[in-house]
């Protein structure tokens, strides 16, 4: 009865669905089964467990963890070809992130598995499982490449229509839209990217992860005011603001911030420079509440670059150089490192000679305004 038990919790571990940013409610499931086996040890399970903790530690960035999980699954069932395949596998995964040189051996690693999978008997859920690692984890090398392979990405695509319905992948599917919807960014196809990132949408929404939902919404309006269409442009609208709204819903402050910028872009892209400004300018009081100067420069530069983008390079310039001074006097320090590459992308776009000319425009009406001011004149 309790190695029942263990295996009931492994199993609602492993089905918990983990995403981004949707990961306690796994821990607290892992937690559970582990509780469970260390009263009745059975291995197979431990290390089922083990492989489901790397797969946390790789959602939370933390490969030295995965690593330890991994080798601690291999540790457990030293015989078992089947779990000791996917472990291996998921531990390439992990080496894609760590840099070129452990890529590279992932590399080869993975290519030789896959060409080998025909080879075992795959049939079964573990199985199942190391044929969708060895496909998430293909398309994700693929995305270093400066040409992607696509028929890296057509595995993804098979999986996530065979589990489009099926509330025990939802983690799988949305893995493999975020997967496809980069791919399609990176070769320049939004029609495929929103398609994609609707349906990350959909899955967080389906499992209630707030987080995961909003960026994915970001990320689709962000897509839609680049295709420029009146459709898009409508679409993205409504994306933009239901992200906003779950991100004061749900207050989350960083996503609150980052959901301005995005109907900013989309305000922008439909020719209202003005209100896309409005915008940007919550953001700035957002980040002066939270003193938060990267923050704050950040709303900076996107203002300067609105104005820039209608040929409004003064209105460009006095931005940033009026946030400087006020940065500059908030802080009582020298802000001059924060703005230095705003000015330096401005003069980029407009040239030296025409950078100095706007900057002693402005110098000299701001002196003269200077002048004019005590005496009362715009009382």
């Amino acid at each position: 009865m309790d190695e029942a038990a263990a295996l009931a919790a492994v199993e609602r571990a492993e089905r918990e669905p983990l995403l981004g940013h949707r990961i306690a409610p796994v821990r607290a499931a892992i937690d559970a089964a582990a509780a469970l086996l260390d009263r009745v040890p059975v291995p197979a399970l431990r290390a089922r467990v083990m492989l489901r903790l790397a797969s946390v530690k790789l959602a939370e960035q933390d490969y030295e963890g995965a690593d330890q999980a991994l080798e601690a699954a291999g540790r457990h069932v030293p015989d078992n070809v089947e779990l000791r395949f996917l472990a291996g596998v998921r531990a390439c995964r992990v080496a894609l992130r760590r840099g070129a040189e452990p890529r590279r051996v992932a590399r080869e690693t993975l290519l030789a598995v896959a060409e080998r999978l025909d080879a075992f008997e795959t049939t079964g859920p573990v199985w199942d499982a190391v044929t969708i690692e060895v496909a998430l984890a293909i398309a994700e090398l693929a995305l270093h490449d400066e040409e992607p392979d696509p028929t890296a990405f057509e595995p993804i695509a098979a999986i996530t229509t065979r589990f489009a319905s099926d509330p025990d992948h939802v983690d799988v599917v949305f893995a493999g839209d975020q997967l496809v919807a980069a791919f399609a960014i990176q070769t320049a196809d939004p029609e495929r990217a929103a398609h994609a990132l609707r349906n990350a949408v959909r899955s967080a929404k389906a499992v209630g992860s707030a987080r995961d939902e909003i960026e994915s919404r970001i990320a689709l309006a962000s897509i839609l005011a680049a295709v420029g269409t009146p459709i898009a442009l409508e679409e993205a609208t409504r994306t933009a603001q239901l992200a906003r709204e779950r991100a004061l819903e749900h207050q989350l402050a960083d996503l609150a911030g980052a959901t301005l910028i995005a109907q900013a872009g989309v305000l922008a892209a439909n020719g209202k420079t003005a209100t896309a400004i409005d915008r940007v300018l919550e953001l700035a009081e957002l980040a002066v509440a939270n003193r938060d100067v990267r923050q704050y420069v950040a709303a900076v530069a996107i203002m300067a670059e609105l104005y820039a983008k209608t040929g409004d390079y003064v209105s460009a310039f006095r931005t940033i150089a009026e946030s400087h001074r006020a940065l500059a006097d908030a802080t009582k320090s020298d802000s001059t490192e924060y703005f230095r590459p705003l000015l330096a992308r401005l003069r980029d776009q407009i040239g030296p000679e025409r950078l100095d000319k706007i900057a002693a425009d402005v110098a000299k009406a701001n002196e003269l305004a200077a002048q004019i001011a005590p005496r009362g004149s715009f009382a």
